[in-house]
């Protein structure tokens, strides 16, 4: 599944030799100029224990790749952009480094993670009707995000909350998605209809969910995270306490 393929390729240290392997890391530079936007990357803090590096690939996140230690990439437009550097040492061994990058001017580099202030992993699930939903496509939007099953009396009773502020702010682009852990799919649809909530509800399979709990990391439910429109991690916590003073900032 593409989820399980994004959460390996978004690791650290993806290859490894018998020589300690490389570890990529880089930095860019505020985009200049109008568009086309120039934005500069330094990949000299990359380090190779076992060697040197001898090759720097790079992935611009709109189509285009380039190598070296320190490019320059011209981006056509303002936009939020998956930039990935792949370093390869004299032994053959290679690391992966993937961050999300904002490009209108000076901006941060997110690098993916669970963690507030980190890009939000990649993945995709379907929803109780067998549609798959890809977090990537609500980009945009202001996504909360939470893992819950009905087994789960907190749970049951933050989802309706949940959904009443997502009501209260829909038109400034919140979305709410529950990804359920319930073993069987028929269990999380028959709770949903007898508390009449109306929420994008993620499955698949329990296998499926759990991965998806596992690539954030999540160790028990309610757990809520808010994403924000540029796909950033903003709030990371048990669900029952979410208000909308936590949401509003994010607007």
């Amino acid at each position: 599944m593409s989820f399980l393929i994004a959460a390996a390729l978004l690791s650290l240290g993806s290859h490894v030799s018998a020589n300690a392997a490389p570890v990529a890391s880089f930095s860019r530079s505020a985009a200049s100029g109008n568009p086309p936007l120039e934005v500069r990357f330094d990949a000299s803090a990359s380090q190779a224990p076992g060697g040197r590096i001898v090759l720097y690939q790079w992935s611009y996140g709109d189509g285009y790749s380039g190598s070296g230690m320190a490019p320059t990439h011209r981006y056509a437009a303002d936009g939020t952009y998956t930039v990935t550097l792949v370093v390869s040492d004299g032994f053959g061994a290679r690391d992966v480094r993937s961050c999300l990058i904002h490009v209108s001017g000076p901006a941060e580099v997110f690098p993916f993670g669970t963690k507030v202030g980190q890009a939000a992993p990649p993945f995709e699930l379907a929803d109780l009707g067998g549609k798959t939903v890809r977090l990537d496509d609500l980009r945009g939007q202001v996504v909360l995000l939470e893992f819950w099953v009905t087994t789960c009396a907190a749970c049951t009773r933050s989802l309706p909350v949940l959904a009443a502020l997502r009501d209260r702010y829909q038109e400034k682009g919140v979305v709410l998605v529950g990804v359920t852990i319930d073993r069987q799919a028929q269990d999380a649809a028959n709770f949903l209809a007898s508390a009449h909530l109306n929420i994008t509800c993620l499955w698949g399979s329990l296998d499926a969910s759990r991965a998806v709990m596992a690539l954030y990391g999540v160790e028990q439910t309610p757990h809520l995270f808010l994403i924000d429109r540029i796909g950033v991690i903003r709030y990371s916590a048990g669900s029952v306490d979410f208000s909308s003073e936590d949401l509003e900032p994010w607007l």
